[in-house]
Formats: structure tokens, C-alpha cells, sequence
């Protein structure tokens, strides 16, 4: 019961030792272990034709091995590709939580990145028969989640996605020879290739998940953020350039009001109001990949000037780079624009853009769309590194989709450009697309591992992951032989939960809501993993229920819903929060499933705690977790969900609850408030909530999340959170007992500290 257990795992790495950065740049103090042994003679015999990048699936120099990942199951398993012989033969168990792999060129050797176990495992692969075999479990950083190998098979470089830092491990010894600081989340990998022998005359390329702030800009404006590519040196691991991803001016879809302009939306909203122009910043960097003198960067785009609503809130960026000048090439491109352009309906936008692989010997790559199930096509102009989406062959007037399994998360390209592999992490599969026919067609589907028993706890939760990331809502027929259900989670394919919370967890995005600036709140932290209290919801306290944010589905992401009438299809009106009570309303059901039941699951079982790089026993952590109790901090973060934000009845709530259209009880003013802000607005350029306080966020985790605190991000760094005197001293009526900077130092190292593993600090009685 992998799922069920999930967040509740203490297995884990920690790492001793001074902390790690949260800014990037900080390349000093780089650690070399012991000396390169000659290279196996093996990996020498072939390279990779073109440019290599991290994927949950890789595939050999001669295409006849292909190894993919499945997170669940904590296995990879081996397929014979060759001659489309398409047939897994090994399934090999390896970590826990394995996201990425790569190999050696000639196929021989898999290692694999396994995110909760803190391991990179190096596994022998046995061609043209059964087996795999483990060699060694090489420890790493905190969280790995990517691994890409050199073109030569030489290096292989490790993304430690909580340590900030990338692993360099030669593969002969199997043995990581330096370790180098790279700051916040690395993410996506990518290594040049200039056709020769050499891999130390390469660079590396690596993506920063999360964007950071802009110089200047304030949180909430469309450009208030900027995505982040570092580039190193192969040969030493040197930093080459830190390239920023510039906002995109004009995504081509226009709002129908400027909440922080101060200009609001009219009660009804016609064609013709739609007139002002909407940006967004690059975010959620997952990969990268490169051809010729070019990096391309798919990225989901944040929009979160309000009004937010389905078209104007997230956006399918490709971002480019160009390596010879080390900056953004001014080449982005938005593929909704692309879908909006075409003719006839239906249209599925490519939501979720995910990750990237490129042809060898063409210059085209594909895309796949982890919340839309498919895969576009690219071109690429070679000179400029302009882009542009394909349309299908058949139909011209239509952009060419080629479908995949469920939630795809990898796609790699064969090096004869004849096959494209794409991992789907859902449907448990890998799907063969033939990429010579007219047009690109799927071939093939390979099982990876089994999925969930029907009927189980596990089908329930992956039932409720799928639903919590799909955009499109296609599911059976509600009454046998009648039409597939569609539309229920967005509109026309556009938005998904994880659009706003990937992995369940929060893209750091300040979006001028309805009630005001609001920061996304990360899941893991919504239900008490001891006693299943759930904490009460939104920075103002504005739910009661999971099942509340049925009203997010409808209203950001244009859904039909879940909670349906009598006959089990139709949406059910109204849906507000508090009254009625939507948990005790008839859901969609969905395999026999009830869908809400499904997603609420998912919440409470399948998100995962990141895990803290620092150690429990670090000195100055120690003496943090006592400042922390001393100040009495745990009257507004103590308990398992480190929040005293909590719903303590069932139902309706009653008036005496309510505060307005809040959980009153809730709510703490600790001088985050601030009526002036530029930022300080709803959606509807109204005045927002926050005056009466705000729900205590959750500090579980919080060092995974940087740069951007408060509900309106008005702190970037831990230390402004500390200038706050008001809020520093909330839990000492008033007095201020943190004058000392050492003191807030530690107490921010112990903050730094807090995962799933940390013993919770309860209130006082």
C-alpha cells in the first residue's frame, strides 16, 4: 500500500553540515572524491548522436534498449525495443520513488534517480534476454529527480532537487566525485554534444523548477518572475552563465479587466471586453533540451493579474536559448496559441507542457502535455531557433496531437528518428509513436507495471491522482453503450490542480483571486497524517471542505464539476462554500468511484512531504527548535500539520463559526496586512480580505518553496519573514524577544528543517 503510506514515510537521507544556498550562483566550496578510473571499455564503443537530457525513460545509442521508471512501483523496467519487438523483459526493483534514468550509450548500464531514498542505483541491463541486476545504491543529495549521462557515456550528472545541488558520479567506479551548489530546485538536465570523443568540452544545462522574483516587480504582475537555466562547464563543473527566461509580453489572450491596474471586469463579460493584454513568466521548468545552438524550455506560463479565468491564467511556453550568446534567444512561443488558431472544435489545449525531446537528424522535436494526454510537433529554424507548431497532414486546419497514455512525463526520441517513446505515469505504459508514418501515429503501447487491484485503497488514491492532474476529464460512459464523459475538470482541456500544484504541492505563484493576493498553498499540508483533522482552507480561511474546490474547477479552470444532479451527469447547482455542505452532495462517479472521494484521498494519502537536506542533529538547528519554542511559535504553527489553522465541525458551520464569509476562529493578525499594497486587491479590483488576518500557513516543508512568502509574497527570503516584528512576536503578546540577528538565524535553520521526519511542537494547553 504504497500510496496510503506515502506521506507518512521516515525513510530518508539528511545531510550534516552548513546550510545550503537558496540563491543561485553559489558555486564555491564544490567536493572532489578520489581520482577517475580508466573508463570502461564498454561505454566506449558508441555515443549518443546527438544531445542527451533527463527523462523517466532512456534509451540506448543503438536504440535496441529502452528503460523507464514507475515512481509506485519503486522498479524500472527494461523493454527490447529492437526491430519493434516492443516487449518488456525485465520489471527490477530498485530506490524508492525513481523519476529518472539514464544509460551508458551502448545500453549496458541503467541508473536510476530515487528521489526518497536519496540514491542514484547503477544497474547491470542484460540484452536480448531477461533480468536486471543491481550493482550498487550510490548516495546522493536530498531528493534526486533527474540523472543524464555525457554524450560518451564519460560523466553523470545527479539533480538533487531539495539540496539544491548536482552530483557529478563516474560511472565506472560508480562513485560521485563532486558535489557542486547550483541553487533553488535543479530540475531538468541537458548536456551539449559536438559530435566528438571529448565530453569535457560540453556544457551542462540546468533548469531551476520554480521561478524567482524579478528585480523590481511586485507578486501578482505577470512579469513579476523570471525562469532560471544555469549553465556549467563538463570539464570542471565550472558555472559558464545563470540565463534568465524573460516573461512573455503578450500571450495573445486578452482579459477582460486589470485587477492591479485597478480596473475591474463587468458582472457580464462579452467578447468585446476582452481587451486587456495579459503576460506570463516562465514556471514549472521540468526539462530542457538542446539542437544545435539552441536550448528549448517548456515551461507552463503563470498569468496571475486578475480576473483570473480559464484563458488568461496559465499559459504553454516553450522558451528558447541561444548557447552562443548565453541568453534567451526572445523566441518564445505559446502553443494555446497555436490550438485557439485552429478550426472546428473540439479543441484540447496542450496544458502542463512537461517535458521536450528533439530529432537527431531533423530539426523538429515533440512536446508532450502531462494534463491533455498528447504530444504536438515542433519546427525549429536552425538560424534564429524560432519554433513553431505543426499542424496535421490530414487536416491543416487542425494542430497535429498524437495521443499518449494518461498523465505522459517523459518522451525520448530514437536515434534513427523513427520511434518516439513517451513514459505515462498514470496509465502505467509507454507509448510507441511511429514517426514515419503521415502523420505520426501511435504503434504500439507497452505495460510497465501493473496497475492498482480494482476495488483496493491504491485504485481509490490512483483514481485521485488522475482526476487531481488531468485537464480534460475523459472517462467511461455514465450508462453502458452511451457517449464518453467529458469537460468535467476544465474547459476545452485548459487547467488542471496540478496546473497550480504540481505533485500536489504549489508553483509559488501569487494570484490576485477573488479574495485578494494569494499565495498557492501547497496539499501535503491539508490533512493531520496522526488524526485526520483537516486544516481550514485558503490564506483567509474561506473553506471548510476539499469538496469546496469544486468552485475552482468551475470558475478558474471553466469545468463542468463533479457534483452532479440526480442523473449522475449533470452539474448541480449553486456551489458555494459552507452552505450547502458540498461533501454530502452526489458526485460524478467515475470506475465505479466516487470522484471527489477519489481526489480527497489522493490529498490525504498520495502527496508526499519533501524531505529537508538539513540534519536533525545540526547544532544550530537544535538550538532553533528550542528559540521557536521559547517564543512561543507553535501557538499559530505547532501540531503534526505544523498549522493551528484547523475545521473543528462537520456540516454546515454554524453562525457563530462564521466570521462574515470566514472561519473566523481561524484567523490571526500578525502584521502581513497591508491595505496599501500595490498588490492588495481581488480580482475584482475590489478590496480584499486580510484586515481580520489570515489562517497560519503551514511550515511543513517550507524550505521547499523559496523566495516567495506571505500570502501576497511580500517577503523573498526567510529573513524579511523575520523583520516582521509584528509577526516575529505573535506568540509572546507582543514582546519582542528576537532583537537578536544569531538568534533568528537559528530559529530559521530549525524552520529549514521541518519535514514529515520532524517531531511536531504542539500548542500550549
Amino acid at each position: 500500500m504504497k500510496h496510503i503510506t506515502l506521506n507518512r514515510r521516515l525513510s530518508r537521507r539528511t545531510l550534516s553540515g552548513a546550510a545550503l544556498p537558496v540563491a543561485l550562483a553559489l558555486l564555491a566550496g564544490s567536493v572532489y572524491i578520489g581520482r577517475r578510473a580508466p573508463l570502461l571499455a564498454q561505454a566506449l564503443s558508441t555515443r549518443f548522436p546527438g544531445a542527451t537530457s533527463s527523462q523517466p525513460l532512456a534509451i540506448s545509442a543503438d536504440g535496441s534498449v529502452l528503460v523507464s521508471v514507475n515512481p509506485d512501483s519503486d522498479t524500472v523496467s527494461v523493454f527490447d525495443v529492437s526491430q519493434d519487438r516492443n516487449r518488456r523483459i525485465a520489471e527490477v526493483r530498485v530506490g524508492s520513488e525513481p523519476n529518472g534514468v539514464a544509460v551508458v550509450p551502448n545500453g549496458s548500464r541503467a541508473f536510476i534517480a530515487n528521489t526518497v531514498s536519496g540514491t542514484v542505483t547503477s544497474m547491470q541491463v542484460y540484452r536480448g534476454g531477461v533480468g536486471g541486476r543491481v550493482l550498487r545504491h550510490i548516495p546522493v543529495g536530498t531528493e534526486p529527480y533527474a540523472v543524464v549521462m555525457t554524450p560518451n557515456g564519460r560523466k553523470l550528472y545527479v539533480a538533487n532537487a531539495r539540496s539544491n545541488t548536482i552530483s557529478v558520479i563516474d560511472p565506472n567506479t560508480n562513485s560521485v566525485i563532486r558535489t557542486v551548489n547550483v541553487g533553488p530546485e535543479p530540475r531538468g538536465l541537458a548536456v551539449t554534444n559536438n559530435g566528438d570523443a571529448n565530453d569535457e568540452d560540453e556544457t551542462l544545462l540546468i533548469t531551476h523548477f520554480l521561478a524567482l522574483p524579478a528585480p523590481g516587480r511586485i507578486d501578482g504582475e505577470d512579469d513579476s518572475k523570471l525562469g532560471f537555466v544555469t549553465a556549467l562547464s563538463t570539464r570542471d563543473e565550472s558555472m559558464i552563465a545563470q540565463i534568465s527566461l524573460r516573461p512573455m509580453a503578450d500571450t495573445g489572450f486578452k482579459a477582460a479587466g486589470d485587477a492591479i491596474g485597478r480596473t475591474a471586469p463587468p458582472a457580464t463579460i462579452t467578447e468585446s471586453d476582452l481587451k486587456f493584454t495579459t503576460g506570463a513568466y516562465p514556471n514549472q521548468l521540468n526539462s530542457v533540451a538542446v539542437k544545435g545552438g539552441f536550448a528549448f524550455v517548456p515551461s507552463t506560463g503563470a498569468s496571475p493579474n486578475g480576473p483570473v479565468r480559464f484563458d488568461v491564467n496559465t499559459q504553454s511556453l516553450v522558451s528558447v536559448i541561444d548557447l552562443a550568446r548565453r541568453t534567451d534567444a526572445g523566441q518564445t512561443i505559446n502553443i494555446h496559441s497555436a490550438v485557439r488558431e485552429q478550426t472546428g472544435t473540439p479543441r484540447r489545449f496542450v496544458t502542463q507542457p512537461w517535458s521536450i525531446a528533439m530529432k537527431n537528424g531533423a530539426n523538429e522535436g515533440y512536446v508532450i502535455s502531462l494534463a491533455s494526454n498528447v504530444m504536438v510537433k515542433l519546427a525549429v529554424n536552425p538560424t534564429t531557433g524560432g519554433a513553431s507548431v505543426q499542424r496535421s497532414v490530414a487536416d491543416n486546419t487542425r494542430v497535429l496531437q498524437i495521443p499518449t497514455g494518461r498523465h505522459p512525463r517523459g518522451v525520448v526520441v530514437n536515434p534513427t528518428d523513427t520511434r518516439a517513446y513517451v513514459m505515462n505515469y498514470i496509465s502505467r505504459d509507454v507509448t510507441v509513436v511511429d514517426l514515419t508514418a503521415t502523420p505520426e501515429r501511435v504503434s504500439a503501447t507497452m505495460r510497465s507495471a501493473d496497475l492498482p487491484d480494482p476495488g483496493s485503497p491504491e485504485e481509490v488514491v490512483h483514481l485521485g491522482n488522475e482526476l487531481y492532474h488531468t485537464s480534460i476529464g475523459e472517462f467511461d460512459p455514465a450508462t453502458p453503450g452511451g457517449p464518453p464523459i467529458v469537460g468535467r475538470m476544465s474547459n476545452n482541456g485548459w487547467g488542471s490542480c496540478g496546473s497550480c500544484h504540481p505533485f500536489g504541492l504549489t508553483d509559488n505563484v501569487v494570484w490576485i483571486f477573488g479574495a485578494g493576493p494569494r499565495r498557492t498553498i501547497p496539499q501535503h499540508t491539508d490533512f493531520d497524517p496522526v488524526d485526520g483533522f483537516q486544516r481550514a482552507f485558503n490564506w483567509s480561511a474561506i473553506f471548510d471542505e476539499e469538496e469546496d474546490f469544486e468552485a475552482n474547477i468551475r470558475g478558474v479552470s471553466g469545468g463542468l464539476g463533479l457534483i452532479v444532479g440526480a442523473d449522475g451527469v449533470t452539474p448541480d447547482n449553486p456551489v458555494a462554500a459552507f452552505s450547502p455542505a458540498n461533501a454530502e452532495r452526489r458526485q460524478l462517479r467515475v470506475r465505479g468511484i466516487n470522484s471527489w472521494d477519489a481526489i480527497k484521498a489522493y490529498v490525504q494519502h498520495g502527496i508526499r512531504s519533501p524531505i529537508s537536506p538539513l540534519s536533525k542533529t545540526d547544532p544550530d538547528v537544535i538550538a532553533g527548535e528550542e528559540i521557536f519554542r521559547q517564543n512561543n511559535c507553535q501557538q499559530c504553527h505547532g501540531g503534526t500539520q505544523w498549522t493551528t489553522a484547523r475545521v473543528n465541525h462537520t456540516g454546515v458551520p454554524g453562525a457563530d463559526l462564521l466570521q462574515g464569509a470566514q472561519l473566523g476562529a481561524n484567523l490571526k493578525k500578525v502584521g502581513t496586512f497591508d491595505a496599501a499594497a500595490k498588490n492588495e486587491i481581488r480580482g475584482t479590483a475590489a478590496a480584499p480580505l486580510g484586515a481580520d488576518g489570515y489562517a497560519p500557513a503551514s511550515l511543513l516543508s517550507l524550505f521547499a518553496f523559496p523566495q516567495t512568502f506571505f500570502h501576497n509574497g511580500q517577503a523573498n527570503s526567510l529573513q524579511q519573514v523575520m523583520e516582521n516584528v509584528t509577526h516575529r512576536s505573535a506568540g509572546t503578546n507582543g514582546v519582542d524577544r528576537l532583537t537578536d540577528p544569531e538568534q533568528r538565524r537559528r530559529l530559521i535553520r530549525f524552520v529549514l528543517s521541518i519535514d514529515a521526519a520532524t517531531v511536531p511542537m504542539y500548542p500550549p494547553q
